[in-house]
């Protein structure tokens, strides 16, 4: 028996490219340096599978750096020809549904009678969907994938199916969906993932990476980790212990010389007692050990109030701390079930604090929405501005509707999708904000040398027209001709 699990390469419109190609465009070698590339949902269950001495073979398509799922698909017959003809074929799919369609497609003609499963977060919020619309996907993960899918393919050999493996959507002969309730996985008793991939995403300059948690405990609107969570109940968010995660750290120091880890956690630090408690028992294990290793991980913004607790993570190796800041606009995180601030309370007053010990901020910002106003953009751009985050690309973040978060539901229902599936599109409500977007997006995408003064002013000037439009619509008196009144 032979298992085959492959991740497609992302092939958004306009990408020149592979995956790792485009990320370097984007960004300069300091600064992607502490991207994690594995994928480590594969590489879970590649380890997993192997504990029970089933054969897996692995295929991921962006860090293989393939252009075009042709690409992978001979990377798939090559893994068949070295291993067999797979018994199961499974795919991880966030927003490439597409490509993963064409490959399941494939599949199924090649190998007559092989069934395919697709999991990940897309997924398992959207699997009754998926089942009902795709017919060359047979099964569904929702959620915990180590499982479901070896057990899967050890039924599949024996002439079972889906009923004999857990966390299993799948359709019967009738195209009725059917799922399994969902089992948590221990993720304490799970073996390291497999660093098949590690070497290459290492040797194009990337970051080596762990986990420590799974799911998240908050619920904001766009987030599918969130949902995920909502769906699956209050125990789908687990942590590791902390000598289990620093034991696999030591591992990849001693055997791979990593100098740098990203912790790949949607969030490592929030401001729950436990959770910090947690991270200086993280803190203090790294240090005991003398580990020579940096570091980074998600916090939530409210969760910078012991600054003594950052400190001793400094001494430990942390250097880059990535927050999800979203918006300038206190309401807008409202919007997001983001309760990050106090009503008049200043972002930038604790990012500083951090960089004050030597941490860098990475932040997560959301520019353009449906309904975006020009004092949420300018707010947004100061709060860059504020924390020295120069990356003229982050003038054209624009949020994302996946389906199955509350987010893509709420633009559904206010008709500003024109497109809701795989993956929602949406329209500005003001025609303004889409003329701003798109100069933005014209002006920063086509010129590679642009730095972030020139990116910050192009993207003000265009929101200073805007404001004025709004002016004479309203026959107020514009922002310019107001502060020249002055």
């Amino acid at each position: 028996m032979t298992l085959l699990l492959v991740n497609p390469p992302c092939l958004r419109r306009g990408r020149q490219g592979s995956f790792f190609t485009d990320q370097k465009r984007n960004l300069a070698p300091s600064q992607y340096y502490s991207m994690p590339m594995e994928h480590l949902g594969i590489m879970s269950i590649a380890a997993f599978a192997r504990s029970r001495d089933v054969e897996i073979a692995c295929v991921n398509g962006m860090v293989s750096g393939h252009a075009s799922v042709e690409e992978t698909w001979q990377a798939m017959v090559e893994a068949a020809r070295r291993h067999g003809t797979p018994t199961l074929v499974g795919f991880s799919n966030i927003d490439t549904l597409h490509e993963v369609v064409w490959l399941a497609e494939r599949s199924r003609r090649h190998w007559e009678g092989v069934p395919v499963v697709l999991g990940n977060t897309m997924a398992t919020l959207n699997h009754e969907r998926i089942l009902r619309t795709h017919d060359c996907i047979d099964y569904v993960v929702v959620g915990d994938g180590e499982h479901a899918f070896v057990q899967l393919g050890e039924a599949i050999a024996c002439g079972g199916g889906a009923e004999q493996a857990p966390s299993l959507a799948w359709r019967d002969g009738q195209g009725a969906v059917h799922a399994n309730p969902p089992h948590m996985v221990d993720i304490d008793a799970l073996p390291p993932p497999a660093r098949d991939e590690l070497p290459v995403v290492l040797a194009e300059g990337f970051a080596g990476a762990v986990y420590t948690t799974r799911g998240c405990p908050y619920r904001c609107t766009f987030c599918g980790t969130g949902a995920v969570s909502g769906l699956l109940g209050r125990d789908s968010y687990r942590v590791r212990a902390v000598d289990n995660v620093v034991d696999e750290i030591e591992y990849l120091v001693r055997d791979f010389e990593i100098e740098f880890i990203s912790i790949t956690d949607d969030l490592f630090v929030s401001k729950h007692p436990s959770m910090l408690d947690r991270a200086a028992r993280f803190g203090d294990e790294i240090l005991r050990r003398g580990l020579d290793i940096r570091f980074m991980f998600d916090a939530r913004l409210d969760s910078i109030d012991d600054l003594d607790l950052y400190t001793h993570l400094h001494r430990a190796g942390l250097r880059r701390v990535f927050i999800g800041l979203e918006t300038g606009s206190y309401d807008q995180l409202l919007a997001y079930r983001k309760r990050l601030l106090r009503p008049g309370e200043d972002a930038t007053t604790r990012i500083a604090a951090l960089q004050d010990r030597g941490i860098e901020i990475i932040p997560g910002t959301i520019m353009f929405h449906p309904t975006v106003q020009p004092d949420e953009l300018r707010a947004t751009a100061r709060l860059l501005r504020a924390i020295d985050y120069k990356t003229p690309r982050k003038f054209m973040d624009r949020i994302t509707a996946y389906p199955g978060t509350p987010l893509h539901s709420d633009y559904a229902a206010r008709g500003l999708l024109t497109s809701e599936w795989p993956v929602g599109s949406w329209q500005f409500a003001d025609p303004e904000a889409q003329r701003v977007y798109d100069e933005v997006v014209h002006r920063i995408d086509n010129d590679p040398e642009i730095i972030f003064d020139e990116a910050e002013t192009f993207f003000l000037d265009r929101v200073g027209e805007w404001e004025a439009v709004i002016a004479a619509r309203s026959g107020a008196p514009d922002r310019a001709a107001r502060e020249v009144s002055v």
